[in-house]
């Protein structure tokens, strides 16, 4: 495809020159470029053509259980810019049920690079390119214990409390640990059932996972989350 650019509805419009613009100007999620170019008539198998994608200031890309943006395999001889003066931002992850210390989720990735190429990524000001934190740890298991009688544990058995469950982390960071289960009433030499620890809280997902890709990132406004 030579001598023209083109966009997709609201995403991206005709330009003069040889480039296909997807200009993002509403909130969205899952954000696939390779597809969006290919509804504007691009074609990965032939294509040479330059994609530049703009995020417009005070829109959001989000993410609901996948990347919240990915750039699909796109001919290794498109360049790929991305321009965000909006927000690319990675789910949460699911922070653990309390009882078992089960270690929360790990938050979604931001920006997902799946192609070859010339690739620049620029976070100009008021931007931001976040990945999804990382889910609370489960709350531990609760102890019991039993009574005590001449010497003997006997009778009833005193349960405490499972554990809360650990906050969720912020973009860019990792979940909180779970906190132990209680013990109940009853002797402490008397335990029938031990506490159980918190779980981890889930790690941050990736701000820019590259998977081995050779991508620059200009950074003027904020990166949470790592970049590799």
């Amino acid at each position: 495809m030579t001598g023209f650019g083109y966009n997709t509805l609201g995403f991206g419009t005709f330009s003069a020159d040889s480039e296909v613009v997807l200009d993002i100007t509403s909130n969205t999620s899952n954000y696939n470029i390779l597809t969006q170019a290919t509804a504007a008539g691009y074609d990965a198998a032939a294509d040479t053509t330059p994609i530049t994608v703009n995020v417009a200031s005070g829109v959001t890309v989000s993410a609901s259980g996948t990347y919240a943006m990915r750039t699909g395999v796109l001919n290794a001889s498109s360049s790929l810019t991305v321009n965000i003066t909006g927000s690319i931002d990675g789910y949460t992850g699911a922070t653990a049920a309390s009882g078992a210390g089960a270690a929360g989720s790990v938050g979604g990735d931001a920006l997902y690079w799946e192609t070859n190429g010339t690739a620049v990524v620029n976070v100009l000001s008021g931007g931001n390119l976040r990945s999804g934190g990382g889910g609370g740890g489960g709350g531990g298991r609760a102890g019991g214990r039993q009574g005590e009688e001449k010497d003997f544990c006997t009778g009833t058995i005193y349960y405490g409390s499972v554990g809360a469950a650990g906050a969720a982390g912020g973009f860019g960071a990792a979940g909180a640990t779970g906190a132990s289960g209680t013990y109940g009433a009853g002797e402490a030499d008397c335990i029938s059932q031990t506490i159980g620890a918190g779980g981890a809280g889930g790690a941050a997902g990736f701000a820019l996972r590259k998977n081995g890709k050779t991508v620059t990132l200009n950074n003027s406004g904020t990166v949470a989350g790592s970049v590799g």
